[in-house]
């Protein structure tokens, strides 16, 4: 163990141990600990601590008694504007406070549910972002009744509206599983932990995978993520299998597969695409037939599954068997097992083995040392097991998984800048850089790979360089700096939506060009419009895929050719063509339609004699004619309230440009204070339409108009937030 000297602070609530050295650090780093956990690891802490100090980062572990989120906040903004050694991110062991955000959904990827006020726990975010984002500002709500370990907060109107990290951190929370204490757990981690970055790794071997239902299952975007990894990391091209990919239709149980290859020692990085819940990860479904038995097992398998479903609900067995037999006119025999032991014993089994459960992990030893999930729930660490936690706390050299506390949208950019990590970068400062409100690093934040090729600087370091260092590696040979570098720019204003997109129409890279789009959504503008016209028809699956999201989300007319093109090219994947699907119900059927029989797009399909083909009336479906018609209605008042406010909650998903002014006069004219608030609060989800300022301007005078509540006015104004871009503030 290393000699050092610890110097106790005693504070009111709080005592901090500060290991130092005679070596100055530029940065620090934050260990905050309950009491009890430090009590029962002390030792481990310590080493901890030492190995944090060995990577250039001043160490400074604070036993929390505290309990309460705001103080800690405090000290943590304290200890960020130390200065000497400030720091640069923290971690949090064992039982302190979890952040239950509320009132932020759109910081969220996918989080849209309903505040009732009866289940507060289901319906707030559990985010560190109260922690490692200094800039968001909160009000406290409440503490948890029946959980005192949560803290409920809200959003408030003034705060900023994204989230832009200020530090990074990470969650080590342990829990008594498989006959060891949450202690024994602890202490065998930070061993592991210490271990492992004593011993050191380069990022020379990666695992994808892609479960049942994830992405369309478009095979189109799992080979071009493929080529993406390769950009990320040059060097693997030059290794024999150095990237692994896996698809849950390899096998009936793609979960052994699965499993076998997070046991590789060898195995750097694993980034695991499927649905989720807290404790499972959902990797298969029944599997596609190929015979005529398989279709008929899947056939009786879906009966029972319903029969059973619905007798537990109170059904009657016999009533409930001859319903479904009618209903899908099949014999009643079918059913005679059902609710025998046998039957229910297999397909109990069957169910265990199509997905990946928190149990399974005391059966296999994950040596991935960076696992991300990306998926719902399973890291939502507000709980007392989470699967993503038994990765890092099971026997195996897993250091660090990335998930989700909440549930995760499928189609967010979730390995943005990833590269880094193979140029020695910290995992914390990875997730610092892609932060969802629900995105969190269960473990070591501190945790880095020793670069696989060799660069003029710290990765670390260079983070907190200014423009001038960051424009430089816009001419880096290596993509991933150069992603960085474009990132960097945007946030300090010092490069210009034309640099954006011409880096955009130049670059050779797919992941270049995408983080160039994704900083042009975040200025907004007509160049932002240009950007995602060039992208519908990118080489880049992902590039297509956002910019067909975008322009929906933008619904500017200029981008009707583009779009209605992208969707008649049958080869442009299957995931992009969902949501190019998605897109056309956001724009005017009459200008979509003028364009498609104006110019010739099809006269070169070939269609067979049963084909139905006819787009025309395929835009009369998906367009925003039936929609302009339901939101006519909000202004009758024989409408059902029930029904306005579904309406209402649909623009969260669907942001329906062309009825912004029948939006906005139903605004002025209603006097239900609920739905003035709901649509208030929809309208800030239009943040990337072309009509963001006309909304915004209409918005400004319903902040100051005196006929409107408190209440209303409060979220009035953080809608304006969200719609002005921070370039323009």
């Amino acid at each position: 163990m290393l000699k050092h000297d610890i110097r106790r602070f005693l504070f009111t609530l709080a005592v901090v141990l500060t290991i130092t050295s005679a070596a100055a650090t530029e940065r620090g780093f934050a260990i905050f600990i309950d009491s009890i956990s430090y009590k029962e690891a002390a030792a481990e802490v310590e080493a901890y601590a030492a190995s944090v100090k060995k990577q250039g980062l001043k160490p400074y572990v604070i036993i929390d008694r505290w309990k309460n989120p705001d103080s800690i906040r405090t000290e943590i903004r304290r200890l960020a504007a130390l200065k000497s050694s400030p720091i640069e991110g923290m971690v949090f062991i064992g039982d302190i406070p979890v952040a239950m955000i509320r009132d932020a959904q759109h910081l969220t990827s996918a989080f849209k549910i309903d505040q009732n006020m009866k289940n507060f726990e289901r319906t707030a975010c559990p985010s560190d972002r109260f922690y490692d984002d200094l800039n968001l500002q909160f009000e406290f709500i409440k503490r948890d009744g029946k959980k005192p370990n949560l803290f409920y907060y809200s959003l408030l109107p003034e705060s900023p509206q994204v989230s832009h990290p200020t530090l990074y951190s990470g969650r080590i929370k342990s829990f008594a599983y498989n006959g060891k204490t949450e202690y024994e757990r602890l202490r065998d981690y930070l061993k592991k932990v210490v271990r492992l970055k004593e011993k050191g790794d380069t990022l020379t071997q990666l695992l994808y995978f892609s479960g049942q239902g994830y992405n369309s299952e478009s095979q189109i975007s799992r080979i071009d993520e493929k080529t993406a990894y390769y950009e990320y990391f040059p060097w693997m091209r030059r290794q024999n299998s150095a990237i692994t990919y896996i698809d849950h239709k390899m096998a009936k149980y793609a979960k052994y597969l699965l499993m076998s290859q997070l046991q590789r020692p060898d195995l750097s990085l694993a980034i695991l695409h499927h649905h989720g819940g807290v404790e499972a990860e959902y990797i298969n479904r029944t599997p596609d037939a190929r015979s005529v038995t398989d279709n008929l097992e899947a056939a009786k398998m879906f009966f029972r599954s319903k029969i059973r479903t619905a007798v537990e609900r109170g059904g009657d067995k016999e009533e409930v068997k001859a319903r479904y037999a009618r209903e899908y006119d099949v014999p009643l025999d079918w059913f005679d097992d059902i609710f025998t032991p046998e039957s229910i014993a297999a397909d109990s089994i069957f169910n265990d083995r199509i997905d990946l459960h928190i149990y399974d992990l005391g059966r296999y030893k994950p040596n991935a040392r960076v696992v991300m999930l990306d998926a719902c729930f399973n890291g939502a660490f507000n709980n007392e097991k989470y699967i993503a936690g038994g990765y890092i706390f099971e026997d195996g050299d897993c250091v660090v998984t990335i998930a989700n506390s909440v549930n995760s949208l499928q189609d967010k950019w979730c390995d943005a800048n990833i590269g880094l990590l193979g140029y020695g970068m910290r995992v914390g400062n990875f997730v610092k850089y892609n932060p969802y409100l629900e995105s969190h690093i269960i473990g070591d934040p501190t945790f880095s790979f020793i670069p696989a090729t060799e660069l003029a600087f710290d990765i670390n370091d260079a983070l907190c360089k200014g423009a001038k260092f960051w424009r430089k590696q816009l001419t880096s040979q290596y993509p991933a700096i150069q992603m960085m570098a474009l990132r960097r720019l945007t946030l300090d204003n010092a490069i210009t939506s034309d640099d954006l997109l011409s880096v955009f129409k130049t670059s050779p890279d797919g992941i270049v060009r995408m983080a160039a789009l994704m900083m042009l959504s975040e200025k907004k503008g007509e160049n932002f419009v240009k950007c995602i016209s060039l992208g519908l028809n990118d080489e880049y699956e992902l590039v297509r895929r956002f910019s067909a999201i975008f322009a929906g989300k933008n619904g500017s007319p200029e981008l009707i050719p583009s779009l209605i093109k992208a969707t008649l090219n049958e080869g442009i994947g299957k995931r992009v063509k969902f949501q190019l699907s998605n897109a056309l119900a956001l724009y005017s059927y009459d200008a979509m339609l003028k364009y498609y029989l104006s110019n010739d797009l099809c006269s070169n399909k070939i269609t067979y004699e049963d084909d139905d083909f006819d787009f025309a009336e395929d835009l009369m479906r998906t367009s925003d004619k039936r929609r302009l018609e339901e939101f006519a209605l909000l202004s009758d008042p024989k409408t059902d309230r029930r029904d306005a406010k579904l309406l209402i909650k649909s623009l969260r998903n669907n942001p329906q440009h062309t009825a912004v002014p029948l939006l906005l006069n139903f605004l002025n004219t209603t006097e239900d204070e609920e739905l003035q608030y709901m649509l208030v609060e929809a309208l800030g989800w239009f943040n990337y339409s072309y009509r963001a300022q006309e909304i915004a301007a209409a918005l400004q005078k319903t902040a100051s108009d005196a006929r409107f509540s408190s209440k209303v006015q409060a979220e009035a104004t953080k809608s304006i937030n969200r719609l002005t871009p921070a370039s323009s503030k």
